[in-house]
């Protein structure tokens, strides 16, 4: 038996768990600063369940609704220091995985001010975050349950933090907030969880209880891939949604051991330059990562296909259909500037067999370059 795992956030689910949890909101201090983004954590009705929940204990709390998609390192900034002004003792972050990396990362500049790009990334943060609670509004992320923050740079590069720090001190997770996120959406951040899921399973980090939680992520999106595509919109129930959500969750369990691997380190590139959703950035690129690790870590591919109930090919199928289209065209000169961003890629590292700048930049060019 292999086991490493550490996940010191206490993760409460279920209808109405924000509701249900204020006392351990109010462990956390006496005010605090909720950041989103511009309409999901009110459309879901989680704003306003977290309004509920902090009056309650009589929490003093401010609202910074300015994160975008793929958020800033200067919108964080501007977040941070909006809840160091406001005296808040902890930071609510709502949403999907925008808001919540950015809440992460607005308890780092909260708890350090003057702080600089630089040293948020390397670590180098003189006092501790402020303590944050997460409340998942999509079904992908996993971030409510991650030590990591993926941010854009001042470059516009996108970068990951991570650090033991970061993980939430509480995260809240009621599958009735992701009701109203339209069926492309859904698919689209289910398609994340299902890369996590993947991406940690083969990974040279993975272990047995990094593999258990990818093996329950991935059989839950497949059955649930399998009633959408079959039945259409209609059939995407409750049911069917906090299957979704509950996958999610597993595959950022899974990540907090191992990270990600080959399609999101490559994934990046869509979101930077073509502003692609991430979700769908990663997936595009899961086909080849599953044959090429069929093909190079054949018995553990095959343990994978049996404890998951579904085959390769199977697997390959539902992760193309439900992937939304990327039409994305990429020329000889962007596959020369992007390079050398696959020589000593950590997370290209950690997969198995020989993913060299080479055979990277072929699959990107197969993938997108238009005749």
């Amino acid at each position: 038996m292999n086991m490493n795992f550490k996940m010191p956030t206490t993760l409460i689910t279920g209808l109405g768990c924000v509701g249900r949890s204020s006392a351990n909101l109010a462990a956390l201090g006496s005010a605090c600063l909720i950041v989103t983004g511009a309409s999901s954590a009110k459309r879901s009705g989680a704003l306003a369940d977290m309004e509920t929940a902090l009056k309650k204990e009589n929490i003093r709390y401010e609202l910074y609704d300015k994160t975008e998609q793929n958020p800033t390192v200067l919108t964080c900034l501007e977040a941070g220091e909006k809840a160091r002004a406001a005296g808040a003792d902890f930071i609510v972050g709502i949403g999907g995985g925008s808001p919540l990396d950015a809440a992460k990362a607005a308890a780092v500049f909260a708890a350090n001010p003057g702080m600089s790009e630089r040293e948020l990334f390397s670590g180098e943060w003189k006092n501790s975050p402020l303590p944050v609670a997460a409340v998942g509004t999509t079904a992908g992320t996993g971030s409510e349950v991650t030590q990591v923050s993926v941010l854009t740079t001042s470059d516009g590069l996108k970068k990951s933090i991570r650090d033991d720090r970061l993980f939430p001190a509480l995260s809240l997770g009621d599958p009735a907030y992701t009701a109203t996120m339209p069926v492309s959406f859904t698919l689209s951040t289910a398609a994340d969880a299902m890369a996590h899921c993947v991406e940690s399973y083969f990974n040279r980090l993975a272990n047995d209880i990094s593999r258990t939680f990818a093996v329950r992520g991935v059989s839950l999106l497949a059955d649930t891939f399998k009633k959408i595509l079959k039945g259409g919109a209609d059939s995407l129930g409750f049911d069917e949604r906090e299957a979704l959500y509950n996958a999610s969750i597993y595959g950022g369990l899974a990540i907090s051991v191992t990270g990600t691997a080959f399609p999101h380190a490559v994934g990046y590139f869509l979101s930077e330059r073509h502003n692609v959703p991430h979700g769908t950035a990663c997936a595009v690129f899961l086909p080849l990562f599953i044959r090429h690790n069929i093909k190079c870590e054949p018995e553990q591919a095959k343990e994978f296909f049996l404890k998951t109930g579904i085959s390769g090919d199977e697997l390959i199928s539902l992760v193309e259909a439900v992937t939304p289209k990327c039409d994305v065209s990429v020329t000889e000169k962007d596959l020369r500037e992007l390079a050398p961003r696959w020589t000593d890629n950590a997370s290209i590292k950690k997969s198995f067999g020989v993913f060299s700048p080479e055979f990277t930049t072929d699959a990107i060019r197969q993938l997108f370059k238009k005749d």
